[in-house]
């Protein structure tokens, strides 16, 4: 099925293509019409997908991310998906989607990093039972990273000295367990690889148990240090060790020990030998090989590993001198490669099956180091704490590195038991954090300091272990209780999270997956903080930011219950009263600050309610009170606008007066109804309106007997007494006839004398008054206490009896003024009948407009007849319609008619019914039970859970410290005002003041502080116990800050500390000898403090141009005290020395130099990355002092025995550290740079005599291994400064004195390194072999030393660089020497090599006895080796990953068992295939598939059958680039014979594909244009490709048209604007470039730049500015720095693109020469000091570019018609040779002679000409001859002047 089309779509811009095209996908894959193999290889549905989210709109996110996640598991779209660059985008995308999003993704990116699988999914687990058992499958491990190293076998020295200290540490006796760990941390960890103790774990459970060891004090507690830093050492070792296994460079596949180098399969072929078509070449190297090359020397060993046995006993109890005697030479010579077929005694005979099956996988070790470690958290000091906590530090990153959070639901054994520890350590951090947070508060101070650092350090490594193993959605279900707990209360903790937010941020993440209930409680805590905080700052708010202030003060009053700081309140009502003084304040803060008083007036709280009553009377008396008069204050009344709204009258009147604040509210109502006199007009008008509608209510407290019932009775009053129209008289008799429903008979008394004179008026309308019935007065006040209720309600139904039409008729007669008085009344009786139905009123009222005409018949003025129907009529209406009765309500007139119809006896009940409804004009639809108010106030707020929190310790502990920190503005202030001297009693709630244990805690949590009383201790100590103690705690918040990463803290510790005078205190301690043995301990913990300090610095800061504390130390380090510490001898004693002090002051004195060591590496690290001027000065002398103290520090000797191992180990150490650094050696006042030098060469070389040479080269112990790969790195940094002395390289064999002639060993020593057991040495050997043969002296010396090794140099070489088991970056190395070797002049034949001094390679055919040397020879090692044929399959193979396979060894498979899996075991050719991409493939060893298989297949056909598992090959590009050197020499000395084996294998097809990989890689640098830090490694392999094609096209006509139909151009001008950022990798592509189209055979590729960038056809020309021509015109015409490579190619390249016309005429069009006369010309002396400048000038550029084009007649017109050209040229003529040559091209075109002799030129032309004829140059004058001769011809004009030029040439 072609999906193209449909994944085309994908990318589409319309969202709808999109998403349809994604869904097709999607449900093609959900019904399996299309597998997920069927895809993987479309590389663009990987680029679509991630391109998916850069749209606008961006809908399916989570159906693409799953899709993505699916595709992942497939290796190769995990490939795929690496190399468009997901992971960098997938990370950054993380943060920008929704939390479930973020786990799907990082699913994604865990299968990214994760590499395919090497073995069966099943793995078969052998039991230990009887034979006969039956091998049981179980579920794969899937939780594992990186399971186990590869096996190494051991010597039977190795083993007893691993036995010797195992036993050690089981010992009872104290002393020997210490010293033991030291050799343990000082030698075998040095000299050991750390896997050793993971596939022979018994030291590493020894150091396990001693962590159990007693209870942590005193001697139990210094034992648990030794053992802590033991395994610490093992931790970093091994994620050192990790990343060397992961590093593609390294990649190693060779056997260990016998069979490592049995892939050097064709030492036999060098040797010109054939190999036997039915051998194995395993079983040839069994027969014929040994292990090592042999060098003469001992080979005893030592017993226990210190360097100090006497006996030095050898495991073949033979002595140094028989040792040597067994080892009698060969009469055949051995090659250094060859695999031995000798006996190994030194390898003893092991089980390795067993040894495997009990050896710890990564993950063991680690799990089981943390859960031995973390009880000790538990400690109460801190020195052990601190080392629990480093420990603990390293293993959680290991344990990163090791197991996935696959463990979570791996059912296999292993992943059950990883699961089940790590949740028992879990539970058990939980108990620990606890533990150190619920401590007694009455312990010493210290002790609660100790208690907060240890929680904090816990708290964070909890955290960071969760981050690395636990994804939150995991949680719930794997986490304990304790440490959900634990974590709850870390949450609460706000001195930590002010610290460090993001640990708090990923606390919380947690905690709302394990327990919702506490992240709830958390959420309500974190709110009611921000209350807190709120509220201080609205109480110290500053500038007057009106709406944030509101904001604050609302804030504030949520969070009354918890600070129950009611001062705000006050703030909050004069707040409130200021902004509604104004005559035109603001509508918005009126309504914010209205909203803040009715919250305040109507809060739960009763104290909060009384206090705002109580201010807002106070500011009322103040406004409204007598003491205004004398004031003369009329706006002081403006102050209770803010009162004067309905809504607060309501709330007052309404719950203020029946709530216990009733005193409050009636006297704020009094003095409001009272304050007419106070009030100006505009206020009390405002009050009046205001009052209006809640008049209802406030009428419900009408009365005689108190003053506020009597102010509301006056208020209806129409008496003289209250005549103030204070409202209508409309108003007055609603509120009278109000009255009348209270329940009080005084009250309703007065209201019907209220409502008398309303109806005895005659001001309405001229109403006639009313006689009024006494009787009917006298019952007035009780009309409406009614026994029994009324039913005023109209008919539900919607059924009508009449039409409409019938109802209209009834309507017109109602309304005619005509007709009968009898039938309008019946009409209207009808009506009534009608208006019964709901449905009915609704309709007629809006059709007829009914009520219009009723409100008519009821005024005075209509007849009595018609009344009594209308009132029926208006009473249904006003009933069923709202508005209307709304409407009707302000009809005062209307209402006095109805009101006299009350003494109408047949009225009474229609007229009640209506006055009911008017009198209460609610919008609610009848029928209703109003009530007169809320029953709860609108405005009350809802009060959090305060209670919760309150009585919950870390709860209300939290909001005390957030309150504090607040109310200080910051925690800064609240130290400073709590350790004051005169400390303040705070004006807040008692409930909120701090502990002395939350302050101490604080002090500790606040960096500045708890660091500056760190340094105030050290100053003021008065003994070492004090230094000691702060040591101890600025170390800790050292490592706290480490540990803490990848959250970075709001303060840093270097950051702190430098703004504390620290240096000083420390001083005095640095600048003294110690004394004691106590003095040396404390400086031991002062240089491990700067140490760690300084460490931590450079891992943290990018360079620092001003670098104070490096510049401190470095100016303390120029007296030399702590540097001639280095020089103490160390007293070396046994366990039964002469007496403890001494044994304790060795032990201090190791420790010191093992410090001192320590932290001089760590300053030569920060001074390679400091740009610090003044310290680069001091690092000078330091660099060469240190040199002079290591140097006397090596104490070098003839045997090892003599040696102090751990000062030996340390010293190499400290010198590989600075021979490292630049100019080490240059500022020793005492000794010349060479003579240091010579004396460290010297040193070292004894060292590897003494450690390798005489212990015989080809042991294959551990021992000493530290000190050889020390010594040997130090060798390799000192060639660079020692390669003109190679003679001082040499080693003399004094170990040999004894036997019959001494011999010269020269180099030989060092050829053995190179086939050493560990791959670090042989690396760094090769590198010094590189180095020294980079001079000719050291070619020859090389070659002498190999003289009696079996294929010598070259075969060796080869060997090393043919091995495919070896790993890339040791054979990088051998091409490196091989690509010297070659630079050395070789004999063509046999006729030369008698006279030539340089006799190699030399082969020596043994059947025939031909000998071949020099190029003949090469060609014959090329040939039998199948050089080219393997270079071609590594290329095949090129691995361009940044990690190799996390590789899982099928522990305990027999080889029947693998054999059985063999199918699935050989993929591996086709995983690596799909994991790596052949891209970088040099142009001369690329092959197709099938080619590659088929020069394999019958490479081995003639070795053999291939094994039933073939290794892994990995080859890098680093090893290619190194091949692409050594051909490069090859085709120099052997052109013909390797152009030919490039044509035989067709690998010119490859150019294609390196062009292809450019044009992909334009691809990735698109998706990770955003991302710069990739951006770079891409340009390393742009770099790397372009150097390969530059090598394939130079001087190759076939490899250019390859190139050319590859479209190289328009790759490279993809790439052109990546390249303008990198100035190296664009002077690659020039040169490139520049190989491309040199020479006239390449015209196509010149033209090629012309066309346009990419999409453009080739051949086709391009627009302006849009080829690569014009990209390459403005680097040339750019302005540059003088000499600059990149505008000095750019004009080579347009000198070579001069021969093509399309260039030339791009160069017209464009203008390009107008610049020539504006070249800046040099100052000394014009044209003549033009000469003395070379062609690398731009001036030179120029004339050369202008030789070239001038060569062509198209262009030469185009130069004479620039401006000045002429008169430039004839002025440099005389000086420039290309200036002269340029005018000797232009004067032969015909067409150029008039521009030439126009203006008056031809004498300047002329005379420079025959100036030329003067010249002592021979080429000069012809040139001068050829251009006059060509300038006279045919030339009428110049012949004219013939007189002219001959005066001219006699008198020039």
């Amino acid at each position: 099925m072609d999906l193209s089309a449909l994944i085309k779509k994908i990318g589409h811009s319309l969202v709808e293509i999109r998403v349809r095209a994604l869904k097709s996908i999607i449900c093609k894959l959900d019904h399996s019409l299309i597998s997920v193999s069927d895809i993987v290889q479309e590389k663009m549905l990987f680029v679509y997908l991630l391109e998916w989210f850069n749209f606008p709109e961006v809908p399916m996110q989570e159906e693409v991310l799953e899709l993505l996640t699916t595709l992942s598991k497939h290796p190769s779209a995990a490939q795929m998906l690496r190399d468009v660059g997901a992971v960098d985008f997938l990370t950054q995308l993380s943060p920008n989607v929704e939390p479930r999003l973020q786990a799907v993704i990082s699913g994604t990116l865990d299968q990214l990093f994760q590499l395919p699988e090497l073995l069966p999914c099943k793995t078969i687990v052998y039991s230990r039972g009887p034979l006969d058992t039956a091998p049981t499958v179980h579920e794969s491990v899937k939780c594992l990273k990186f399971s186990v190293f590869p096996w190494l076998t051991l010597t039977n020295t190795d083993r007893h000295i691993l036995s010797s200290n195992e036993s050690s540490l089981r010992s009872n006796n104290p002393h020997l367990v210490r010293t033991t760990c030291d050799l343990l941390c000082d030698v075998i960890m040095q000299d050991f690889p750390p896997e050793i103790f993971l596939q022979r774990p018994n030291i590493v459970k020894s150091l396990l148990s001693l962590l159990r060891v007693g209870s942590g004090k005193g001697e139990a507690s210094y034992l648990h240090m030794q053992a802590l830093s033991c395994l610490r050492q093992l931790c970093t070792g091994l994620r050192r060790k990790l990343r060397f296994y992961q590093d593609p460079g390294f990649y190693s596949t060779k056997q260990d020990p016998v069979s490592q180098n049995s892939s050097f399969s064709y030492s036999q072929e060098v040797r010109g030998t054939q190999r036997s078509q039915d051998s194995s070449p395993r079983e040839e190297s069994r027969e014929e090989c040994s292990p090592r090359p042999s060098v003469v020397g001992r080979t005893g060993q030592r017993a226990r590993g210190d360097g100090q046995d006497g006996d030095a006993a050898s495991n073949s109890s033979s002595s140094h001198r028989g040792g040597v005697a067994a080892q009698a030479p060969r009469q055949t010579p051995q090659s250094p490669t060859d695999v031995a077929h000798l006996d190994l005694p030194e390898l003893g005979v092991e089980d390795d099956l067993e040894l495997q099956l009990q050896q710890l996988t990564v993950a063991q070790f680690t799990v089981a180091t943390m859960e031995h470690a973390v009880p000790l958290l538990k400690t109460e000091g801190s020195h052990v704490f601190h080392c629990v906590l480093e420990l603990l530090c390293n293993a959680v990153l290991l344990l990163g590195d090791s197991v996935c959070e696959l463990v979570w639901d791996d059912r296999s054994l292993v992943g059950m038991e990883l699961k089940e520890k790590l949740q028992a350590f879990m539970g058990l951090l939980g108990d620990i954090l606890s533990y150190h947070q619920s401590y007694a508060a009455d312990i010493p101070a210290s002790s609660q300091v100790h208690h907060r650092i240890a929680y904090t350090g816990t708290a964070i490594f909890t955290i960071k272990l969760l981050q690395t193993i636990l994804p939150p959605e995991k949680a719930s279900d794997n986490l304990p209780e304790s440490i959900a707990t634990a974590i709850f209360h870390l949450c609460l903790d706000t001195s930590l999270g002010t610290l460090l937010p993001s640990v708090k941020e990923a606390a919380v993440a947690y905690l709302e997956q394990v327990n919702p209930d506490s992240h709830d409680l958390y959420r309500q805590v974190n709110r009611a903080a921000l209350w807190m905080e709120s509220t201080c700052n609205f109480i110290k708010e500053g500038e007057k930011n009106w709406l944030e202030l509101l904001e604050l003060a609302d804030q504030a009053i949520h969070g009354l219950p918890f600070h129950h700081h009611l001062p705000i309140i006050n703030e909050c009502v004069c707040i409130c009263s200021y902004l509604w003084k104004f005559d035109e304040p603001s509508p918005l803060l009126q309504t914010e600050s209205q909203k803040l008083l009715l919250k305040l007036l109507s809060h739960p709280l009763l104290p909060v309610k009384t206090e705002t009553y109580t201010c807002t009377l106070n500011l009322v008396k103040d406004c409204l009170g007598i003491q205004n008069v004398s004031r003369q204050n009329p706006g002081a009344c403006g102050g209770v606008n803010f009162l004067l709204h309905y809504r607060v009258l309501y709330e007052i009147s309404t719950f203020g007066l029946q709530d216990s604040v009733n005193v409050a509210a009636k006297d704020i109502l009094l003095y409001l109804l009272k304050g007419r006199l106070m009030m100006t007009a505009s206020t009390w008008d405002r009050f009046n309106e205001a009052l209006y509608p809640v008049m209802p209510i406030l009428q419900g407290y009408a009365g005689t007997e108190d003053s506020l019932g009597n102010c509301v009775l006056l208020i209806s009053d129409m008496s003289d007494v209250a005549r103030d129209n204070m409202f209508p008289s409309a108003a007055k008799l609603k509120a009278a006839l109000r009255l009348l429903f209270t329940k009080q008979p005084v009250v309703r008394t007065a209201a019907v004398q209220q409502i008398l004179p309303h109806l005895t008026s005659t001001d309405e309308a001229q109403t006639p008054s009313l006689g009024l019935d006494q009787s009917l007065i006298a019952a007035l006040p009780n009309f409406y206490c009614v026994r029994n209720t009324l039913d005023i309600s109209l008919d539900n139904s919607n059924k009508s009896v009449l039409k409409v039409e019938s109802v209209e008729k009834l309507y017109s007669i109602l309304s005619s003024d005509t007709i009968d008085i009898s039938l309008r009344r019946s009409a209207a009786e009808q009506l009534c009948v009608v208006l019964q139905s709901k449905k009915c009123v609704r309709f007629y009222v809006f059709s007829l407009q009914l009520n219009t005409k009723c409100v008519c018949c009821c005024s005075p003025q209509s007849m009595d007849c018609l009344l009594e129907p209308c009132i029926c009529i208006l009473r249904k209406l006003v009933y069923a319609d709202p508005s209307l009765r709304h409407n009707l309500a302000q009809h005062n007139l209307l209402l006095l008619t109805l009101l006299r119809g009350i003494f109408t006896r047949q009225l009474i009940n229609l007229t009640v019914n209506i006055c009911n409804i008017l009198i209460f004009p609610s919008r609610y639809n009848i029928p209703f039970q109003a009530a007169s108010h809320h029953a709860v106030s609108p405005y009350c707020c809802i009060l959090p859970s305060s209670s919760g929190l309150l009585t919950l310790a870390p709860a209300r502990q939290a909001l005390q410290v957030a309150w504090n920190i607040a109310w200080h503005s910051g925690i800064d202030n609240l130290l400073e005002e709590l350790c004051g001297s005169s400390a303040k009693v705070p004006d807040f709630h008692p409930n909120l003041k701090l502990s002395e244990a939350q302050i101490l805690s604080l002090k500790a949590m606040h960096l500045h502080a708890a660091l500056r009383d760190c340094i105030q201790a050290i100053v003021t100590a008065a003994g070492h116990n004090s230094v000691t103690s702060a040591l101890s705690k600025l170390s800790l918040y050292l490592l706290i800050d480490r540990l803490a990463t990848p959250h970075i803290p709001i303060h840093r510790c270097r950051e702190t500390l430098q703004s504390l005078s620290w240096h000083t205190a420390m001083t005095r301690f640095l600048q003294v000898r110690p004394a004691c043995v106590e003095d040396e301990r404390l400086l031991v913990g002062i240089v491990a403090f700067l140490n760690a300090y300084f460490r931590q610095t450079h891992t943290e800061s990018a360079s620092d141009p001003e670098d104070k504390d490096l510049c401190w130390i470095l100016e303390l380090l120029e007296s030399g005290s702590l540097l001639n510490l280095l020089l103490v001898v160390e007293t070396q004693t046994s366990s039964q020395g002469p007496g403890e002090s001494e044994e304790l002051k060795n032990h201090v004195n190791q420790r010191l130099q093992r410090e001192l060591t320590g932290f001089f590496k760590t300053l030569l690290l920060c001074l390679a990355h400091t740009t610090d001027r003044l310290c680069l000065a001091l690092a000078g002398p330091f660099k060469s002092q240190l040199a002079v103290c290591l140097l006397r520090s090596l104490r070098v000797s003839d045997a090892p025995r003599f040696y102090g191992l751990p000062s030996l180990e340390r010293t190499l150490q400290g010198m590989v550290s600075l021979t490292a650094q630049p100019g080490w050696s240059s500022y020793c006042p005492d000794l010349e740079p060479i003579s240091l030098c010579s004396k460290y060469l010297s040193g070292l070389l004894e060292v590897i005599s003494s450690f390798y040479v005489e212990w015989g080269g080809n042991s294959m112990s551990f021992m000493g291994k530290g000190v050889t790969k020390n010594a040997v790195i130090c060798l390799l940094h000192l060639s660079y400064e020692m390669l003109d002395f190679i003679s001082q390289w040499s080693l003399g064999n004094e170990a040999a004195t004894e036997e019959t002639t001494a011999t010269h060993l020269g180099l030989a020593w060092l050829i053995p390194l190179w086939v050493d057991r560990d791959q670090e040495v042989r690396f760094a050997s090769l590198g010094l072999g590189g180095a020294l043969s980079s001079v000719p002296s050291g070619c020859q010396a090389l070659c002498a030393s190999c003289q009696n090794i079996s294929g010598g140099l070259w075969g060796t070489l080869l060997n090393i660089l043919l091995d495919q088991q070896e790993s890339s970056m040791v054979r990088r190395e051998a091409a490196f020497i091989l690509q010297n070797l070659l630079v050395m002049p070789m004999p063509a034949n046999a006729e030369e090599a008698k006279d030539s001094h340089w006799q190699h390679p030399c082969v020596h055919d043994e059947v025939s006895g031909i000998s071949l040397v020099g190029l003949p020879a090469l060609q014959a090692l090329l040939y039998h080796c199948q050089y080219f044929q393997h270079v071609a399959l590594s290329a095949s193979i090129c691995y361009r990953g940044r990690y190799t396979f996390h590789r899982q060894p099928c522990v305990g498979a027999s080889s029947d068992a693998i054999s059985q899996d063999s199918d699935s075991l050989c993929k591996l050719d086709s995983c690596i295939s799909s994991f790596s991409i052949s891209c970088l493939l040099m142009c001369f060893i690329g092959q197709s598939d099938t080619e590659t298989s088929g020069s394999v297949t019958s490479q081995d056909s003639r070795q053999g059958e291939p094994s039933a598992i073939e290794p892994v090959v990995m080859v890098t590009p680093d090893l290619l680039t190194a091949h692409c050197g050594l051909l490069t020499n090859l085709l120099d000395i052997l052109s013909d014979y390797t152009l030919t084996a490039i044509r035989h294998n067709r690998l010119l097809e490859t150019l294609a594909s390196c062009v292809e990989q450019m044009k992909q890689t334009h691809s990735q640098l698109l998706l990770e244009s955003v991302r710069p830090g990739k951006v770079s490694h891409r340009k390393k392999v742009i770099k790397l490709s372009v150097e390969i094609l530059r090598s394939a096209l130079y001087c190759n006509d076939e490899c250019k048209g390859v190139a050319a139909d590859a479209c190289l151009t328009v790759a490279l001008y993809a790439l052109w604007p990546w390249l303008l950022l990198d100035d190296t990798t664009m002077e690659a592509v020039l040169e490139l470039l520049c190989v491309y189209t040199a020479n006239f055979s390449s015209l196509p590729a010149c033209s090629s730049l012309c066309t346009s960038g990419p999409g453009v056809p080739p051949g086709m020309k391009g627009t302006s500015s849009s080829s690569l021509m014009h990209a390459v015109m403005k680097l040339a015409s750019g302005v540059a720095p003088d000499n600059s490579p990149v505008q000095r190619l750019a004009f080579y390249l347009l000198a070579n693109l001069a021969i093509s016309r399309d260039c030339r005429g791009l160069l017209q069009k464009n203008n390009f020469l107008q610049a020539f006369p504006s070249v800046p010309m040099p100052k000394a002396g014009g044209a003549k000091a033009a000469s003395l400048g070379g062609g690398g000038t731009l001036l030179g550029l120029w004339l050369r570019l202008l030789v070239s084009l001038s060569s062509a007649e198209d262009i030469q017109l185009s130069i004479l018609r620039v401006t000045g050209a002429l008169e430039l040229l004839a002025d440099l003529a005389p000086h420039r040779r290309h200036a002269l040559l340029t005018l000797h091209n232009l004067c032969f075109c015909p067409a150029n002679k008039p521009p030439i002799i126009a203006n008056g030129m031809e004498v300047a032309t002329m005379k420079v000409l025959l100036s030329c004829l003067e010249s002592k140059e021979l080429e000069t004058r012809c040139i001068g001859a050829s251009a006059l001769w060509a300038l006279l011809h045919n030339n009428q004009r110049v012949r004219k002047d013939k007189h002219t030029l001959t005066q001219m040439y006699m008198h020039p």
